[in-house]
């Protein structure tokens, strides 16, 4: 009985002594952050674990990130600033210390976290996964055609589906449900109509679209992709972008847009997944999720190239006929040198790689000038032209 007795005592001090140990060790990893359901970059939500490794939260509702370096959330340790993890990729991705917001897309969510590799995902909660919605055929896949699986596209609300960012082949292509044949949508229309079950299928013109579709009514559209540009400068970076236009997909503008003195970028599609940036004003290369724009208050015409990334901002006075940028450049392209010509005074001109960097700098104080280029290796530069408290940014071309 005495030994019954001992052994007992044995064990539940093992078991005390494993339990304190376990939760003495153990770390606590929350989410945090202005689209959590507290809204909030100061208020903690706990995630669950049972071997310190894995944290999960179940059915977690979460808004839209609106702003890459305000809004999104971050997984972070001991509710300390000091170890936090994040990475700006949404519905998954690894999560790196200190790494970008997570960009959520608004949804009811299962949350994982892992502690050890910084892995993380967040799967539509049960009772919200929508029907899946797929782009299928040789448009999407021009080897393998109908026995390839679909491209799928994304919905927050299972009715509207979207798909930004891919190139497609020329080809034939239908909207199906579920990756099954139950539900399969065509239209002889191409780049929009009204597609209907077990219709012909849709003859897509290969290039870059903007793809979307209402699984209720079957419209759907191939546009271009948009290019618009948004921050403090204008509304700031929860409002609505200004799309600027374009007819080939590849090269848009907008002319005698008003900006004050703020932060702007350009993005694709109304998306943050593809959005251009750089330190550089008024003229510049946007990188991928570069840093925002500082504009200088002004109206602008505005050009942007969308697979070099390369923006001017060139300042206008719309209703003056002695305006900068109605300067007079030629010849250019050129083997030598440029002739500048202008009606009024030109106070100061500087020369700009494609990366921003200033080359030269003049005054010419005249309404002449010629900039000698033979020293320069051929290519693309840039030039700003300063007259009065008007400027301008024009593209110059060494043969």
């Amino acid at each position: 009985m005495l030994n019954q007795r001992f052994m007992k005592k044995q064990l539940l001090h093992l078991f005390l002594v494993t339990f304190f140990a376990f939760n003495t060790k153990a770390q606590t990893i929350s989410i945090i952050g202005s689209t959590t359901p507290s809204a909030d970059w100061g208020f903690d939500i706990a995630m669950i674990t049972t071997d310190n490794i894995t944290y999960t939260l179940n059915n977690i509702t979460v808004s839209d990130a609106t702003d890459p370096t305000t809004t999104g959330l971050k997984f972070r340790l001991n509710n300390d600033w000091g170890t936090n993890w994040g990475n700006s990729n949404f519905p998954s991705g690894t999560a790196v210390q200190d790494g970008a917001n997570i960009l959520t897309q608004a949804g009811t969510y299962d949350i994982t976290f892992n502690r050890n590799n910084g892995t993380y995902t967040f799967i539509p909660s049960t009772g919200l996964n929508f029907s899946s919605i797929g782009i299928w055929g040789p448009a999407v896949n021009s080897q393998q055609g109908f026995t390839a699986p679909d491209v799928d596209m994304t919905t927050t609300d299972g009715i509207t589906y979207t798909l930004s960012g891919f190139n497609y082949s020329t080809g034939t292509a239908y909207f199906r449900e579920n990756n099954g044949n139950t539900k399969v949508w065509g239209s002889v229309s191409f780049p929009a109509g009204i597609a209907t079950l077990s219709g012909p299928s849709i003859q897509v013109t290969g290039g870059e679209w903007f793809v979307t579709f209402n699984r209720i009514t079957g419209d759907y559209n191939f546009s271009l992709p948009s290019i618009g540009i948004l921050g403090t400068a204008l509304s700031g970076f929860t409002a609505e972008d200004i799309d600027l236009n374009t007819t080939d997909g590849f090269n848009y503008s907008i002319s005698n847009l008003s900006m004050t003195d703020g932060e702007a970028k350009f993005r694709k599609d109304n998306l943050w997944v593809s959005n251009w940036g750089a330190a550089d004003f008024p003229v510049g290369i946007g990188t991928q999720g570069g840093s925002n724009i500082q504009v200088i208050a002004g109206s602008y015409n505005i050009t942007f190239e969308k697979g070099s990334g390369d923006y001017t901002f060139t300042n206008v006075l719309s209703n003056s006929e002695h305006s900068v940028s109605k300067i007079n450049i030629y010849p250019n392209p050129t083997n030598n040198f440029w002739n500048l010509s202008h009606s009024t005074t030109i106070d100061s001109v500087e020369l700009f790689d494609v990366n921003g960097k200033v080359i030269q700098s003049f005054i010419p104080n005249s309404n002449q000038f010629q900039l000698d280029g033979t020293l320069l290796s051929n290519g693309v530069y840039f030039l700003k032209i300063k007259s009065g408290l008007d400027f301008t940014v024009k593209k110059i071309i060494k043969n």
